[in-house]
């Protein structure tokens, strides 16, 4: 799935990278893809960044790196700290509240959160984004230690239930047969052995009004002692807590 947060975020930023050519233009490859390149870099296991490890793995120019930190430090894509390194900037706080807006997850935060509450499991958003699928939301169970994944988490589309539903709905949904029919006759996904072989994961997808496939919500913990009854039991705790955001065709309200 495309977000509309997205495409915001680069008109924004090409915006601002405008901005910075006026003052003073980068050759060779352009700005904005130097830019982007950095700020791609940046990730859950590396959060902060120095002028020498940018250069080192793209070959940049340090002087040019350096100005662009600059321009992307100006306008608030990243921060500067005190060690010299860099880290991302208060503007992905104003660019997730659009995706928030955008893709109505001020709907289901709260929806998630109660999942946690009721079931004692870890409850999760996935979304499919450039062929991944990406943990877009994470409530960690309050009792149970046995994360393997946080939010932000990029996966591939064919592990576990969260990826097999997206592409059942998604790029499968023609499929006239076979797993991912099955998935869509059903409404969920359970899956075990994936990321945890001590971890079961059941998976129901979210569809907006305008039959949009949202995302897939997620379930997971500790597979001892998971059976039939407590599938049914979470399949219906899904059902029920998606009631107050879509309607009787299971379809999110905009």
């Amino acid at each position: 799935m495309r977000s509309k947060g997205l495409p915001i975020f680069f008109y924004r930023l090409s915006s601002n990278i405008n901005k910075m050519n006026q003052k003073k233009p980068i050759t060779s490859l352009s700005s904005i893809e130097k830019c982007l390149q950095i700020l791609s870099t940046f990730s859950l296991d590396q959060s902060q960044l120095s002028i020498k490890d940018i250069c080192k793995k793209y070959q940049f120019n340090p002087s040019s790196t350096y100005r662009i930190l600059c321009h992307l430090e100006e306008f608030g894509y990243v921060s500067r700290l005190k060690n010299k390194e860099y880290m991302v900037g208060t503007q992905a706080i104003y660019l997730n509240a659009i995706y928030t807006h955008s893709n109505h997850l001020e709907q289901l935060r709260p929806i998630i959160d109660k999942i946690r509450d009721i079931s004692s499991h870890t409850a999760s958003l996935f979304i499919e984004e450039d062929s991944h699928c990406i943990c877009l939301y994470r409530a960690h169970s309050n009792i149970q230690n046995h994360y393997t994944l946080e939010q932000g988490s990029r996966l591939k589309l064919t592990q576990g239930a969260s990826g097999k539903v997206i592409l059942a709905y998604g790029r499968r949904s023609s499929d006239k047969y076979g797993l991912y029919k099955d998935i869509r006759d059903q409404g969920y996904c359970l899956s075990t052995n994936t990321h945890n072989k001590a971890l079961f994961a059941l998976a129901v997808p979210v569809i907006s009004s305008s039959d949009k496939f949202v995302g897939s919500i997620v379930v997971s913990g500790p597979k001892d002692n998971f059976d039939e009854v407590q599938k049914k039991s979470l399949l219906d705790l899904l059902k029920n807590q998606l009631k107050g955001v879509v309607n009787k065709n299971g379809r999110l309200i905009s």
